[in-house]
């Protein structure tokens, strides 16, 4: 394991604030930041365990460091991870990682962490039920040594031994007690970064395509959509770039129907409406599994907020903060909710795709909660199969799609794409998701059953990309001489006033 350095340096009154080190293990090549305390002399902990100590710390807003004064407000979570149950099954979780691509976690430093962890917390509860003994013959030799006077010295002589043999265990469990907790630490920051588990019918590989509606429409490519709403005035582009945009009269009616339009068939099928926040704290984003700023959109730290907040607007972390740390009456399961709005990601390279990889869109998300992995599955299924019948009315070639577990979120047990062929691209681009995430994300908010403690079973879905399906949608266009018209949505006529 890669060593703990301690540096001292001779002037202590120089005003060092920062010094950079190397690990000076063979096998390590990271850089170790060394802080200068005041009144104290700089140290260097190894705070990335390198390849030698086969573990990569980070901190966790889902983990705090266990305190010798237990302070409920330092407790974010109780973590439910399940790793014993994981670790029985050490084949499988290897042959996970592996087809998920994650070679970085060390299965075995794990367990053999967490076996100390149990024989250690088996220790400190035997002293602490030996300390607990001690104190109760000390009440009971002080009583007798009242109501005894003239026995008084054998009894004094035996507190004297109880009590030495209480400061011993008390000594003992004090000593044991930093063992514990970096060992405890350890494992909760290593189990942390499992993924999920994944679903038998989850392709190991490649993406599995389930079913095709390649009807009879011509798919060579055409203008782009930023070439339609340039030349027809329908998209103003920001003068610095394509990452901005305004939709202009049509295209931001048909923004509002396709939103309303999906919002009232959910409202229909017994969804609930919720309006959710758009900022999140870490301990909502790291309890999704979320832990790069590639994934979730981090703002920069302001002096008077010092802790990180994160923009994400409708997202899976919408309903995940709303049902947090909560017990959830399950009688009349399951329950289910969506929500529409803004979403927002971080920047990506490649600007010139337009509204494709636009980092500002409007999508439609649903959420579904249920008591066990069986209904968990069927609502995956159903969900997928709604909407394939809704996405069918606009006759364009689409396909359902399974996604192999490279390319899964850690979260996910099983994730299924509806994608639509995008002209100019020629290529097929996902609309719509529905993803399986079973008990990964409860286990680590405490979400749980309304009246026992096992932890609930969740569907999240991506019913509707707005943006991404505006701009499909205007390349299917037909261009005659210089007029523009969209094509036939019958459907969604109650909703759109769209140009003839």
């Amino acid at each position: 394991m890669g060593k703990v350095f301690q540096i001292v340096l001779k002037n202590k009154m120089q005003p060092v604030r920062r010094m950079i080190a190397l690990c000076q293990s063979s096998q390590c090549q990271h850089m170790l930041k060394l802080r200068y305390k005041h009144g104290k002399s700089p140290s260097i902990q190894h705070r990335l365990y390198c390849t030698a100590g086969e573990y990569k710390y980070r901190k966790s807003a889902l983990f705090a460091k266990r305190q010798r004064k237990v302070n409920q407000e330092n407790i974010p979570v109780e973590l439910d991870i399940d790793i014993e149950e994981r670790l029985k099954v050490k084949g499988q979780l290897l042959s996970e990682l592996s087809s998920r691509n994650i070679h970085d976690i060390d299965i075995d430093q794990l367990e053999r962490d967490y076996k100390k962890l149990k024989e250690l917390e088996k220790r400190e509860l035997e002293l602490e039920e030996q300390k607990q003994e001690c104190t109760k013959k000390v009440a009971v030799l002080f009583q007798a040594k009242r109501e005894n006077v003239e026995s008084s010295d054998d009894i004094e002589k035996e507190l004297k031994n109880v009590v030495a043999i209480g400061r011993e265990t008390k000594k003992k469990i004090k000593d044991l007690f930093p063992e514990v907790t970096s060992t405890a630490e350890r494992v909760a920051l290593t189990s942390l970064n499992l993924p999920n588990r994944l679903h038998e019918n989850t392709p190991l590989s490649e993406d599995r395509v389930e079913e095709n509606f390649d009807i009879d429409t011509d798919k060579s490519e055409s203008l782009s959509h930023i070439e339609i709403g340039e030349l027809f005035d329908l998209i103003k582009f920001s003068n610095i770039g394509n990452r901005a945009f305004y939709f202009k009269d049509s295209l931001s009616l048909l923004e509002q129907a396709l939103t309303n339009y999906f919002s009232e068939r959910l409202r229909d099928d017994g969804y609930t409406q919720l309006t959710c926040p758009e900022f999140f704290k870490p301990l909502i984003v790291e309890g999704c599994g979320m832990e790069s700023d590639q994934e979730v959109l981090r703002l920069k730290e302001r002096p008077e907020n010092p802790s990180d907040d994160y923009l994400a607007g409708v997202s899976i972390m919408s309903f995940i903060a709303y049902v947090a740390k909560s017990r959830i009456n399950l009688t009349n399961e399951p329950m289910k909710y969506f929500s529409s709005g803004r979403s927002y990601t971080p920047e990506r390279e490649n600007h010139s795709l337009g509204l494709f990889n636009a980092t500002q869109s409007t999508k439609v998300n649903t959420f579904s909660i249920c008591r066990d992995w069986e209904t968990c599955d069927n609502l995956l299924q159903t969900e997928k199969n709604y909407l394939w019948n809704i996405y069918k009315q606009f006759n364009i070639p689409c396909r359902i799609v399974t996604i192999s577990s490279p390319s899964l979120h850690r979260s996910e047990e099983m994730r299924v794409e509806i994608q639509f062929w995008a002209k100019s691209l020629q290529k097929y681009l996902k609309i719509s998701s529905v993803s399986m995430v079973t008990d990964y994300i409860s286990r680590r908010l405490m979400i749980r059953h309304y009246k026992g403690t096992l932890p609930v079973y969740m569907v999240h879905c991506e019913a509707l990309d707005v943006t991404r399906l505006i701009a499909i949608l205007m390349e299917y266009g037909a261009i005659q001489q210089d007029t523009y018209s969209f094509p036939q949505l019958e459907f969604l006529d109650k909703y759109w006033i769209h140009p003839k």
